[in-house]
């Protein structure tokens, strides 16, 4: 009863204050608007892309299925140096990518291989198809590594163990594909469907970061030595805030579900998978928060601190942008970030329907060392 009345103190205190619905509720649907109407647009509007392919080999090919299978980003379509040429002049092209003789071979050799992309001088974005380009010739070499290898071992032509790496349809393949690639990525949501998944992480985290700097709050004017002379135990106290962070935590992650697939027609999959993820999530967020507060000494440190790791973090972890865009040590470094991992979690829940146990395993070992190191230097006393 103790902490139930701790936990409800708390909760009414936050929901009292009315820049709570617009940080809580107005900026995630809005920015995920702006953001899912961004990366959301028609064909038609998006800027298009020539591919020339000269060498004409099964990686070449690859490489085009790859660039134009669920791109967001630009349209691209396949011609040759005269329709380049004559498209690029009447800007109906922003660019062209072009896939010189010999890359496959190059490719195969381990060499770099012959890909260029030359874009109109009007074109200012063009660092975004630049890098987009660059990740996909990334993952092909490293399945071509992965065929080459397969080859040796098993004494077939790297060129059919590639067609098997490939198909989804042979489980081998489809194995063998997931452990090179990471594994975690998953069938892409749509625009809105990521926008809002990654914009309600983020001012989750934001109002997180607000509410458990409360506790130093609450040390700094006496509240918590003032409860801490009434019956309630120390336990009871930590354990009313822990309770109140989460139940916040799920009001303001609940309503944002509930908006957006109202709103925006957005799918976030079986409830009851994410009931364990959110709630995993949630747990590394409060962690976090909780760490956060107990290394600085004052409200405004842990605010200001806190959302500049917040909103940092976000942007490696592929919240605003699709992460594919970024470039490949951002990618390794989002696989450290628990954002990037409930993005993950939450793909697979709304686009493959499957309980994501690597990432909801992932947030809960994230979640025990914040806690433990926040924990420990709150020390509630």
């Amino acid at each position: 009863m103790k902490i139930w009345n701790i936990c409800r103190f708390e909760i009414q205190r936050v929901f009292k204050e009315p820049q709570s619905y617009l940080i809580m509720f107005g900026m995630p649907l809005i920015f995920t608007l702006l953001f899912g109407t961004l990366f959301g647009t028609e064909e038609k509007d998006k800027p298009s892309v020539l591919f020339v392919d000269e060498d004409g080999s099964i990686l070449s090919k690859s490489l085009f299925e790859q660039l134009h299978e669920k791109n967001s980003l630009f349209s691209i379509k396949e011609g040759n140096n005269r329709e380049a040429l004559m498209e690029v002049e009447d800007k109906s092209v922003v660019g062209v990518i072009h896939v010189q003789k010999g890359f496959q071979a190059n490719m195969v050799a381990g060499d770099n291989p012959n890909v260029e992309f030359e874009h109109i001088p009007e074109f200012t974005t063009y660092q975004t198809i630049s890098g987009y380009l660059s990740n996909k010739l990334s993952k092909l070499n490293i399945e071509t590594a992965a065929a080459l290898a397969w080859s040796e071992q098993s004494g077939e032509e790297w060129q059919g163990l590639y067609g098997k790496l490939k198909t989804e349809s042979s489980t081998e393949g489809t194995k063998l594909k997931k452990v090179i690639t990471g594994g975690g990525q998953v069938a892409d949501q749509g625009s809105f469907s990521g926008s809002a998944a990654g914009f309600s992480i983020m001012f989750l985290m934001i109002t997180m970061m607000s509410v458990t700097g409360t506790i130093l709050e609450a040390r700094s004017n006496g509240v918590w030595y003032r409860l801490l002379s009434t019956p309630a135990s120390r336990f009871e106290i930590a354990s009313g805030y822990l309770l109140s962070f989460f139940v916040i935590g799920w009001i303001q992650f609940g309503v944002l579900m509930l908006a957006t697939t109202f709103f925006f027609d957005v799918n976030w999959g079986n409830p009851i998978y994410l009931v364990i993820l959110v709630s995993s999530m949630l747990l590394a967020i409060v962690g976090l928060g909780l760490m956060i507060a107990g290394l600085v000494k004052t409200v405004e440190q842990q605010s200001s601190i806190g959302n500049l790791i917040v909103i940092s973090s976000c942007m490696i972890a592929g919240v605003y942008w699709p992460i594919e865009i970024e470039p490949v040590f951002m990618q390794k470094m989002a696989e450290f970030l628990p954002q990037r991992w409930a993005m993950i979690g939450l793909t697979e829940i709304a686009g493959n329907g499957t309980l994501p146990f690597e990432s909801i395993a992932i947030l809960l070992i994230f979640a025990f060392l914040f806690l433990l190191v926040g924990m420990g230097r709150m020390r509630f006393e």
